[in-house]
Formats: structure tokens, C-alpha cells, sequence
């Protein structure tokens, strides 16, 4: 009995498997000879980062190092510099401007201390002739303007003593006028035994005449008072008399 033979249909069926088969092997070693290429190249990019990150830190290791030899013998001299005394010009010169300031400071002071002494003196002046001009205003009354004598020296007067002035002073002016006894004061001395910047204490000695009617010559008191002069609305005022022994 003769061989079968196959239709020609089933024989060209066989014939596309094979070409899938080859197709994909042929695909899958594509795929792996790049994957290889890939995984080379990769290997090979870090390599070469590798190499430059040791080239780079080589040579700032260089650079540092060249660095701090430079720096050391730059150092150096500049310890030495240091290390050098100053010259004489710059010893004259600091010496020029200790010198300056402290005749600046010195000069300062003496202005300083120069006004405070002014400007004590000068009230020391004005209490004493306050404290001067009030004496000789209360000692000299004239019988035929007691009345005027005494309002003038209770307008320099303030406070308690002046209203025990006005308290008196129709009494005192009424003795004056109906004794007829007129009187004159002058100041000898007058010393400025406490002073601040609205009052004083100023010590008084001070004599006075006495002249009666009928009487030639007249009579003479001294006196020594304690005159209290404060300030008062800018005006210097008698606070206080006491007379002393």
C-alpha cells in the first residue's frame, strides 16, 4: 500500500510556527545583548564617576595642603610683624594724643569748675548785698516819712516776718513820729555764712545813731544780726533778722 500523503495545506501549516518560533527566540536574545550592552555602560558611567570623584578629592587634598604651606609662610613674617616694636614715630604720635586728650579733659574741668566758682560767687554777692541793704533800710527811719521807711523795708521782707512787721508797724510808726528820735544805720562788715542756689545765711555787723531832739551829738549802737535771705519769685527777700550779742 503506497505512502499518504499530506494536502499541501498541512504542509504550509508547519511553516509559520517555525518563523514564530525563531522570531521570538531571535527577539529574546536581541533583548538580553542589550540589556548586557546597558548593564556595560552603566558600569563603565560609574567607573568613570568613580575616577573623578578621586581625581577631585585629590586634588583639593593638593590644594589644601599647598594652602597651609602658604599659610604657614605667610605666618610667618606676619608674627613677626607683630612681634616688632613700634617705632618712635608711633610712640610720639600715641604719645601726642594722650597728651591731647588729657589736656582736653584738664581744660574741661578747670572751664567746668571755672564757671560753678563764678557762678558761686556771684550769688554769694547778691544774697550778701540783700542781706546789707535790708540792715541799713531797718535801722535808718526818719521821723517825717516813718510811715514810707517802714512799708519799703516790709516789701523786702516775706512770710512770717513780714507779717509780724505789718503786725507792729502802726505802733512802731505812732513811737517814731511822737518821739521824734531819728536813726541811721551803716553796715561794717558782712560775711556769707551759708549760701544754695535761693537762699542764704548772712552774718551782719552793723552800727547805728540815735539823734533826739535837742541833742547835739548823737548816740551809737552796734549790732550784730543773722539775716536769713531767700529768693522769692526771682526777688531776694529777708526771711529772718536776729540780733546776737
Amino acid at each position: 500500500m503506497p505512502p499518504r500523503e499530506l494536502p499541501a495545506e498541512a504542509l504550509d501549516v508547519d511553516k509559520p510556527r517555525v518563523g514564530v518560533l525563531s522570531a521570538q527566540t531571535s527577539a529574546s536574545v536581541a533583548d538580553a545583548d542589550e540589556l548586557a550592552r546597558a548593564e556595560a555602560r552603566a558600569e563603565a558611567a560609574r567607573a568613570r564617576a568613580m575616577r573623578l570623584r578621586q581625581q577631585a578629592e585629590a586634588a583639593s587634598s593638593d590644594q589644601g595642603n599647598r594652602s597651609g604651606v602658604e599659610g604657614e609662610a605667610e605666618s610667618a613674617p606676619s608674627r613677626r610683624r607683630r612681634l616688632r616694636r613700634p617705632s618712635r614715630k608711633a610712640l610720639a604720635a600715641a604719645a601726642a594724643v594722650v597728651f591731647i586728650c588729657a589736656t582736653l579733659t584738664a581744660s574741661g574741668y578747670l572751664v567746668w569748675h571755672h564757671h560753678n566758682v563764678v557762678q558761686q560767687r556771684q550769688r554769694t554777692a547778691e544774697f550778701a548785698t540783700a542781706a546789707r541793704n535790708a540792715v541799713v533800710m531797718m535801722m535808718s527811719i526818719d521821723p517825717s516819712k516813718a510811715r514810707d521807711d517802714m512799708q519799703r523795708f516790709a516789701d523786702d521782707t516775706m512770710g512770717l516776718f513780714k507779717a509780724g512787721i505789718l503786725l507792729g508797724a502802726e505802733d512802731a510808726v505812732k513811737a517814731i513820729e511822737q518821739s521824734k528820735v531819728s536813726s541811721k544805720g551803716a553796715v561794717q562788715a558782712v560775711a556769707v555764712e551759708s549760701v544754695t542756689e535761693d537762699s542764704a545765711i548772712v552774718l551782719v555787723a552793723a552800727k547805728s545813731e540815735f539823734t533826739k531832739p535837742g541833742q547835739a551829738k548823737p548816740e551809737s549802737r552796734s549790732s550784730r544780726l543773722v539775716v536769713s535771705v531767700q529768693r522769692d519769685n526771682g526777688q531776694l527777700k529777708i526771711s529772718r533778722v536776729e540780733f546776737v550779742p
